[in-house]
């Protein structure tokens, strides 16, 4: 059942239709792995992981507003119907749990040796993707969404990145920002 802050409002939690899986990247559960594996269960009708929404309803992931950006947690609820299902979820299949895959296929590693922005495409891009994860300026689900396609959100991150690293804030993966990744040792 919800904690006191949700039985103040409308929630899920409150009737038991909603679970929330903390994110602990270290022990293998990550929010993005959680909410992959959510979503392709039919009892569950939406899920929120950082800062975004999915209500299976093929909109796919859209921008989540609520007060709580669930960036430390994944929410799940589930169809009301389906509260005494116990059939096991995708990531829970009785058995050890499996060893995390990694989140950089091996032939990622490094940094990209090329200029790239917007539109650029491939494992150059991904190995970007890779370093702004491994900083912080983007997470491992919005990789996912994307890996090898430096989209918006790839550009969004390397800004965060480049404004908190004194480089021109640009968007534009370049020799500036080369050179501030390889001060940090990258």
């Amino acid at each position: 059942m919800g904690d006191a802050r949700h039985r103040k409002t409308k929630s899920d939690h409150n009737d038991g239709n909603a679970v929330d899986i903390t994110h602990d990247p270290a022990s293998g559960a990550t929010g993005g792995e959680i909410a992959r594996y959510a979503l392709k269960d039919s009892r569950v009708t939406y899920v929120i992981w950082n800062k975004r929404i999915n209500s299976r309803d093929g909109r796919g992931w859209r921008p989540y507003h609520g007060d709580n950006p669930h960036t430390h947690h994944c929410h799940i609820s589930i169809r009301a119907s389906a509260r005494d299902d116990t059939r096991h979820w995708g990531w829970a299949n009785g058995a050890a749990a499996p060893s995390p895959s990694p989140s950089v296929p091996p032939h990622t590693t490094g940094m990209p040796t090329r200029n790239l922005k917007r539109g650029s495409k491939g494992v150059e891009v991904q190995k970007l993707q890779a370093a702004l994860v491994k900083r912080g300026h983007m997470t491992q689900a919005q990789m996912n969404t994307g890996p090898g396609n430096f989209g918006a959100q790839t550009q969004q991150a390397l800004k965060k990145f480049q404004a908190s690293h004194g480089v021109p804030a640009t968007g534009f993966y370049g020799p500036l920002t080369r050179a501030a990744f390889a001060k940090l040792g990258m």
